[in-house]
């Protein structure tokens, strides 16, 4: 990761390999063929090959741009092993079904070898080719093949249709990932849940396998029912949705199919399961114009998706749409990322604006973890979702420093900016009611982004010892009563302030194994706790909080100790 080709290629150079694969897609090409010509220049004898989607899509393509010496379209397994075999024997191979080779004769566009029994190929897991035990993640492949037809994407090129790996060799690499303590999943599969009977099976065995393991899916929302929205609340997972528009006659054009009412009834089933999920927008689809994405960037956002993530319309090669561009007269990059730069409803100041919006909702409402709070300030001020964010990117881009904006900083521009807002709208009273919501969120948000405490948890201590706050511990100072605060939401703004006074409240925020909790505290535990940022031993410090009773000190300590709160150095 942020590695450069010369880099990249003398580490794959340095063992001295004979024979060398690239897995190409749009987001790494332009990198692997700068690799591949440098690996070329230091072992000019070694065989170079691709595969991947950039090789189906376009493998003659591929072959002109860099020195491969084949490249592979389609599945790999089949065909690789067989050309293996004839390279180690000294043969042609050229004739294999699914390998092109510069200056061979022409080959169908359908010359691939997909497996059709996937458990006839070895899991790279359980027979050790791959150590999960190596990696923070594990891609995970359950299946092959979408049942769907969306003609943007390369899935739909549906070879073979659906095949899947047995539900016996799926709980086997479930058992070994368990062993391995991995961490997280990638569920590779385009649509888990499209076989919903399987699905239900394959979420059962994570609740009695692995339930500590986060996975994460994607899913389609028209086979969300009640028990799978309670079945993915059950275990440690997300699910990535694909919305890409929520207008029916612009989803009709690329093969798809929506009913905004019944979308957001199944996705109200996964919120009130509280399942984390995100969904997807795409702009610049064949037909729509700027009025509607914003009118679908509305409708994502009033769902209050956990994120959402908004992208330029990229025709793929390899894609149905790709073949059709020219029908639906859309001007796009003629490589890698294959970008729309402009279509009939879509010009190219158009997709400038759009971009712009998709920034916004990156920085305030995905960095800014804002999907617990945002619409109460929607409701409060009576505005759109779209309006909100173009006065958010103007507010920020006044500063040119949009690049800079990361999650450290993100919390004190979201008070800044909706203080600023709720002037404008005459809302003035109303502001340190939402600031307390916005200070909270945020540092929840910023202890689950600096991680629990992972030394060794010490809970002896001397009166030499020194005593340091943990970094995932937050100290907060609201307006407002915690416990009060919660009931925001059930009631508006307006209704909070009739109902309740101001009372200054201190608070921890703090990671305690991946788990964020909230603690109130009175002030003098508050100086207490700030006095362990100063790396003094403990009896200066305890000499310094005074105020303090000598057990509630060292109740404080020990419960901190053993909540990771504070640890000894």
């Amino acid at each position: 990761l942020g590695s450069t080709a010369e880099q990249i290629a003398e580490d794959i150079c340095r063992s001295s390999p004979e024979i060398i694969g690239f897995s190409t897609y749009l987001w790494n090409r332009h990198l692997t063929e700068e690799i591949c010509h440098i690996v070329r220049r230091i072992l000019p004898s070694a065989v170079l090959f691709a595969g991947g989607a950039e090789a189906t899509a376009l493998p003659e393509d591929l072959l002109a741009s860099a020195p491969f010496d084949f490249v592979i379209k389609g599945e790999g397994e089949l065909a690789l092993t067989e050309t293996v075999k004839r390279i180690i024997d000294n043969r042609v191979y050229d004739d294999v079904d699914g390998v092109f080779v510069k200056g061979s004769a022409e080959k169908s566009k359908e010359n691939q070898q997909p497996v059709i029994n996937l458990d006839s190929i070895p899991s790279p897991f359980l027979t050790g080719t791959i150590d999960s035990g190596n990696y923070q993640g594990v891609l995970w492949e359950l299946s092959r093949g979408c049942p769907f037809k969306c003609t943007f994407c390369f899935e739909s090129r549906g070879i073979s249709g659906m095949r899947q790996f047995s539900l016996e060799r799926l709980r086997k690499e479930l058992e070994l990932f368990e062993s391995k303590k991995t961490n997280q999943i990638f569920v590779l599969d385009p649509t888990f849940n499209c076989d919903l009977i399987r699905a239900k099976k394959i979420l059962h065995m994570i609740l009695e396998i692995a339930p500590q393991i986060h996975f994460t899916f994607e899913a389609r929302t028209e086979f969300i029912d009640e028990e799978t929205a309670e079945l993915f609340a059950m275990i440690n997972c997300s699910l990535q949705i694909g919305l890409q528009s929520a207008i029916p006659e612009v989803l009709s054009r690329v093969n798809r199919k929506i009913d905004p009412d019944q979308y957001a009834d199944k996705i109200s089933l996964l919120n009130s399961a509280g399942v984390i999920f995100g969904l997807d927008l795409i702009y610049g689809l064949p037909g729509d114009t700027i009025e509607g994405f914003k009118h679908s960037l509305n409708y994502a956002l009033t769902l209050q998706p956990n994120h959402l993530d908004i992208f330029p319309l990229s025709v793929l090669p390899g894609t149905v749409l790709y073949d059709e561009a020219e029908s639906f007269s859309l001007n796009c990059m003629n490589r890698a990322p294959y970008s729309l730069i402009s279509s009939p409803g879509f010009s190219e100041a158009d997709m400038a604006e759009a971009e712009k919006l998709k920034e916004a909702c990156d920085i305030f409402y995905n960095k800014g973890g804002a999907a617990g709070w945002m619409f109460m300030i929607l409701e409060t001020l009576d505005i759109s979702p779209c309006d909100f964010l173009e006065d958010f990117y103007s507010y920020i881009a006044e500063e040119d420093r949009l690049s800079e904006y990361d999650e450290s900083k993100i919390t004190a521009i979201q008070s800044s900016f909706v203080g600023e807002l709720f002037k404008k709208y005459g809302a003035e009273s109303l502001f340190p009611v939402m600031n307390d919501l916005i200070m909270f969120h945020g540092a929840l948000n910023a202890s689950l982004n600096e991680g629990p405490f992972t030394g060794e948890i010490i809970t002896d201590y001397t009166p030499d010892s020194v005593i340091t706050k943990s970094q995932g511990t937050k100290l907060l100072k609201l307006n407002y009563n915690f416990d009060d605060l919660m009931t925001v939401g059930e009631l508006t703004l307006e209704e909070f302030l009739f109902s309740f006074n101001p009372e200054t409240t201190w608070m921890i925020v703090y990671n305690k194994d991946g788990q964020i909790k909230p603690l109130t505290i009175n002030s003098d535990l508050t100086r207490l706790l700030q006095s362990f940022e100063i790396n003094l031993p403990l009896k200066e410090i305890i000499e310094d909080n005074s105020a303090l009773e000598s057990g509630e000190t060292e109740d404080f300590i020990s419960y901190g100790l053993s909540e990771t709160i504070i640890y000894v150095t």
